[in-house]
């Protein structure tokens, strides 16, 4: 025997575990990897979301078979006359105020420039009439209650 194959023989072992030792210890750094990869998964994330809440009522058309004596002063979804007025005037005086908003931005839209043509003085003349008309309709309304 030899002087060089007495020393091969030790290399050789280790050459012949090198190929374990790397693929363990790159199983074992991917292991590590996708651990700490994982790891934001599991942090809890507060995220507030709105809450949407509907109220579906039934309405049973046949109310008057099944409760004799029925009075709207326990119904919640019952409105007094008062209450109807109420709404109506309301939604009049909307109307005007958006009729009132629109003549004021095409008086100002149309002044701008120091010249109304005929189609603009049309357009103001309609806005104007439809001011007109949602006053009286608001006077003629609040007239009779």
């Amino acid at each position: 025997m030899d002087l060089t194959s007495s020393l091969l023989r030790p290399r050789r072992k280790i050459m012949k575990f090198r190929r374990i030792i790397l693929t363990t210890a790159f199983a074992l750094m991917m292991l590590a990897g996708g651990f700490i990869s994982e790891a934001s998964a599991q942090r809890r994330v507060y995220v507030r979301r709105p809450v949407v809440v509907r109220n579906y009522v039934y309405r049973d058309p046949f109310w008057r078979t099944r409760y004799y004596g029925y009075s709207p002063f326990y119904d919640s979804y019952y409105r007094s006359p008062y209450e109807q007025y109420l709404e109506r005037r309301y939604y009049l005086q909307r109307e005007l105020e958006g009729n009132q908003r629109e003549l004021a931005k095409h008086q100002r839209k149309y002044r701008a420039d120091g010249v109304i043509t005929a189609k603009e003085a049309r357009e103001l003349a309609d806005d104007i009439k439809d001011v007109r008309e949602s006053a009286a309709k608001l006077r003629k309304y609040g007239r009779n209650y």
